[in-house]
This record gives C-alpha cells, structure tokens and sequence, in this order.
C-alpha cells in the first residue's frame, strides 16, 4: 500500500521511458488517488526547464516549481535529486504497483520537503488542475 511521502521504483514507458525511475508519492487523495512526481539527478537541466517555464523566467533564483532533494534527507534516492514540479501526474495504487518492475523503497520523504513539492505544484502554470486540486483531496 503506497502512502504519502513513499519513494518507489518503476518502469513508467508513459512518463519516464524503458529504464526504471525513482517516483514520489506527493499526496494520497481520500479515494485513492496519487499525485506523482519523480526525481532527477540531472539538476541543471531540471532547474533550466523549471525556470523556462514559471511565472518570472528571468528571475535568477530557481522558481517555487523546482525542488532539490539532498540524499540525506531520503536515504531511498541515489544521490542529490531536483523534482520539477510542472511534471506532477494523477495516478492510481493499482496502476503504480502493478507496474513493471515496481519497488518500494525503505526510506519516505519527510513532510518539510513534501511541503514544497506541494507548494511548487500548486504554483505551477502547466500541471492540469485535476492534479492541483486532488492536493485538497
């Protein structure tokens, strides 16, 4: 059963291709819905498209959108990770653990740096608002 804060391993052809990719439960809705984001280690390029696409590109501060997650703090992902919060999907428990080469991780991300990602999600001018508003659900 994936909760709120779980970080898990899967193979998402839709959302990340053929190699498995880390993915964090950012909220569970009350029928069950997820609210999915995934981490990257590639950080320049996740905060370049964060700041291409938030609400003041020209700013030089990374945007509210763009989330560095340090290994520390999840022992669960290999190493420093940026969420960009534009790219946050709707889910189901069933789609996600029945999917192919489906992991669950040891560690949860702690509730400080789901905040955030929340914060950036709901900040987002790209997320559809059926994801944004399932964060009230």
């Amino acid at each position: 059963m994936l909760e709120s804060g779980d970080v898990f391993l899967i193979r998402d052809f839709r959302n990340t291709g053929y190699d498995p990719h880390y993915q964090i439960v950012v909220h569970k809705t009350a029928s069950n819905d997820l609210v999915i984001v995934y981490p990257s280690t590639q950080i320049e390029k996740v905060k370049r498209r964060c700041l291409r696409d938030s609400r003041n590109p020209s700013a030089s501060d990374a945007p509210v959108t763009y989330v560095e997650i340090p290994r520390h703090v999840c022992a669960s992902l290999p190493s420093l990770c940026a969420v960009n919060c534009d790219k946050a999907f709707l889910s189901t428990e069933l789609e996600r653990e029945s999917g192919m080469d489906f992991i669950k991780a040891d560690h949860k991300l702690g509730d400080t740096f789901l905040e955030l990602i929340r914060a950036g999600i709901r900040d987002s001018r790209i997320v559809q608002q059926i994801v944004i508003d399932a964060l009230s659900r």
